[in-house]
C-alpha cells in the first residue's frame, strides 16, 4: 500500500514529530542532552593552563582532541555499518565518559595527550551512528524536517551548555565540569540502552525505515542485499557525492572563521568585544527561532537549489565582515551568514542518507559528511588566522570565494532525491 499524496507532501515540525516513532523522539532528546553537557573543548585550555601547563602545551592537547574528533567521525561511519547504530552510540558514549573523566584525573602531559585524543574520538563517534539511526527511523519525505529538529536540539544545547559550564567552573572547579560532562555522556548511553529497542532503525522498524529510504535513494535498488563488507572505498565511485563532500569541506573552512578570526577583526577595527558577542548571539538566536518554521517552506524547493544557495549566502555573509562600513556591517553579515546556514543545513544533514545507493552504505555516506565537516572546522582556524596576520582582510575575501566554490560544488554534486 502506497502513501497518499497528503502523506508524501512536506510537513511542519509538529506533524513530523507526531509521525516519528518513540525511538526517534528519544534519540532527538538524547542528542540535545548530550550537546548541552559537552564542555571539554570549551574549557580544556583554561583548565590546563590553570594547573601549570603553557598555552602552547594546552593548545597541543586541544589539537589532539580535534584530531581525535576527525578520526572518530570517520570510524563512526564504519563501526555503525558493522555493529549497528545503537551499539556504536552506547559504547562511544560510555568510552567518551571514561575518557572525559580521565582528563580531570590525569596530570602528566603525555597521558593527557592520549586521553584528550580518546575523548575527542569517542565523543564524535556517535554522530554518524545517531544520524544513521534517525534516517532509518524517519520516512524519507520527513527527513529534512527531522534534521532541522535535530539541529534545533543541538543549538539549544549549544546555547545552554556553555552557561552551565561557566557556572560549574565558577561555583566548583574544572574537574567538576569534566565530571558532569562524563555523567551526561553515560546518561545518554543508558537512555539508548534502556529506551531504544535493540532492533530500532533496522529493516521494517517503521513505515519509513530502511526499505522506504532504500527506495528513495538516488540510483539505489530497494532489493539490494545488506552487506557488512561495504567500505568507504565504495563511496569513492560516486563522483557527484565527492563534489558534495568537497563543498561541505570548504563551507566548514569558511564557517569556522566566525570563531577564530572574527573576534580578531572586531578587535582590530576598534570595537568592543561585546560586538563579537552580539554577532554570535544573533546567529544562535536566529537559528533557534527561525530555522524550524522556515524549513517547513524551504523543504518544498529543490534540495539541490537550497543547499547551493545556502552555502553561497553563508560564504558571502562572512565575507561582509571585511567591509569598512562601521559596526552595522557585522550585523548585516551575521544575518546573511545565518540565513545561508538556515537554508542549507537541514538539507545537508538529510542528504547523505538519501544519496546512499544501498542501506549498507548509508552510515559511510553520513560518516563521510561528518568527517569532511569536522576536518574543515579543524584546519580552518589555522588558515584564517594566518591570512589575517599576514594579509589582513584577505581572509574575508577567502570566505566569499569559498562560498562561491561551495555553491558550484553543491550544484554539480547534489541530486534531488525522489522521496515519494
Amino acid at each position: 500500500m502506497t502513501d497518499s499524496p497528503v502523506d508524501q507532501a512536506p510537513a511542519g515540525v509538529i506533524r513530523t514529530l507526531r509521525e516519528l516513532p518513540r525511538a526517534a523522539i528519544v534519540l532527538l532528546f538524547g542528542i540535545a542532552l548530550n550537546r548541552m553537557g559537552s564542555f571539554v573543548a570549551l574549557f580544556l585550555v583554561l583548565y590546563l593552563t590553570g594547573i601549570g601547563y603553557s598555552p602552547a602545551q594546552a593548545g597541543l592537547v586541544l589539537t589532539g582532541f580535534g584530531a581525535g574528533s576527525i578520526l572518530g567521525t570517520f570510524a563512526g561511519g564504519s563501526a555503525t555499518g558493522r555493529f549497528g547504530a545503537r551499539t556504536v552510540i552506547i559504547w562511544s558514549m560510555v568510552l567518551c565518559g571514561v575518557a572525559t573523566a580521565g582528563l580531570a584525573a590525569v596530570t602528566a602531559f603525555v597521558p593527557l595527550l592520549a586521553v584528550g585524543f580518546a575523548a575527542g574520538a569517542f565523543g564524535q563517534m556517535y554522530r554518524p551512528a545517531a544520524a544513521t539511526m534517525l534516517a532509518d527511523l524517519t520516512p524519507p519525505q520527513r527527513l529534512v524536517m527531522a534534521s532541522a529538529a535535530s539541529r534545533f536540539g543541538l543549538n539549544v544545547g549549544a546555547a545552554i551548555g556553555p552557561l552551565l559550564g561557566v557556572w560549574l567552573a565558577a561555583a566548583y572547579s574544572y574537574p567538576v565540569v569534566f565530571a558532569v560532562n562524563a555523567v551526561v555522556s553515560l546518561l545518554f548511553a543508558v537512555v539508548v540502552l534502556l529506551v531504544i529497542p535493540a532492533r530500532a532503525g533496522r529493516r521494517g522498524a517503521a513505515a519509513g525505515g530502511d526499505a522506504a529510504i532504500g527506495d528513495a535513494a538516488i540510483g539505489g535498488d530497494a532489493d539490494a542485499p545488506e552487506s557488512t563488507r561495504a567500505r568507504y572505498r565504495d563511496l569513492l565511485r560516486d563522483r557527484r557525492f565527492l563534489l558534495f563532500l568537497a563543498g561541505m569541506f570548504v563551507t566548514a573552512v569558511a564557517e569556522v572563521q566566525y570563531q577564530s578570526t572574527l573576534p580578531l577583526e572586531v578587535q582590530q577595527s576598534g570595537y568592543p568585544t561585546a560586538l563579537y558577542g552580539a554577532v554570535v548571539a544573533l546567529n544562535g538566536a536566529l537559528v533557534i527561532l527561525v530555522e524550524l518554521p522556515l524549513t517547513t517552506l524551504i523543504q518544498r524547493f529543490s534540495m539541490r537549489a537550497t543547499v547551493a544557495a545556502g552555502c553561497l549566502l553563508l560564504g558571502v555573509g562572512l565575507g561582509l565582515f571585511g567591509l569598512p562600513f562601521g559596526p552595522w556591517i557585522f550585523v548585516v553579515g551575521a544575518v546573511v551568514w545565518t540565513m545561508g546556514e538556515i537554508i542549507s543545513a537541514p538539507s545537508i544533514g538529510a542528504y547523505p542518507a538519501l544519496a546512499a545507493p544501498t542501506p549498507a552504505l548509508r552510515s559511510r555516506y553520513i560518516g563521510a559528511l561528518s568527517t569532511c565537516q569536522t576536518a574543515g572546522w579543524a584546519v580552518g582556524p589555522s588558515i584564517g588566522t594566518a591570512l589575517f596576520q599576514y594579509v589582513g582582510g584577505a581572509v574575508w575575501v577567502m570566505c566569499a570565494g569559498l562560498g562561491v566554490l561551495a555553491c558550484l560544488g553543491m550544484w554539480a554534486g547534489v541530486r534531488d532525491p525522489d522521496v515519494r
